[in-house]
């Protein structure tokens, strides 16, 4: 049976590595036998920003990095699957909605991501 880790995302997908570096260790601990918990927060919800266009900028657009990452997740351990979240407030906040985000995520309040952060032993926050 798969472990569950909290992957948390809080910076966005330009100008810092943290929001990819989230991304690699989702995808590593999904090779591992890890099953992701995936939540994105505060400027985090970006990397789930469909279409993203870094401009000239020597950063690589995350949206389909992601993209592909929820359906290995969603898709790859049918029984478990690993699951992804964009939480609410910080949508809300940056003036995003579901229908801004590459699919397969679910929208969660902030309870919720307190919920997973007390029921989650191993985690990582980026």
């Amino acid at each position: 049976m798969a472990k569950d880790i909290l992957i948390v995302v809080r910076r966005g997908p330009y100008g810092s590595f943290q929001g990819a570096e989230g991304i690699r260790h989702a995808n590593g601990g999904l090779s591992m036998g890890f099953r992701p918990v995936f939540v994105l927060i505060d400027d985090g919800v970006y990397m789930a920003k469909a279409d993203q266009d870094p401009g000239d900028s020597p950063w690589l657009s995350m949206g389909q990095t992601l993209e592909e990452l929820v359906a290995r997740g969603l898709y790859e351990n049918k029984e478990r699957p690993a699951e992804f979240y964009a939480e609410k407030e910080s949508l809300a906040k940056r003036g995003l909605d579901e229908s801004d985000l590459v699919e397969g995520l679910g929208i969660i309040n902030h309870k919720k991501v307190s919920e997973l952060m007390a029921s989650n032993h191993l985690q990582l926050i980026f």
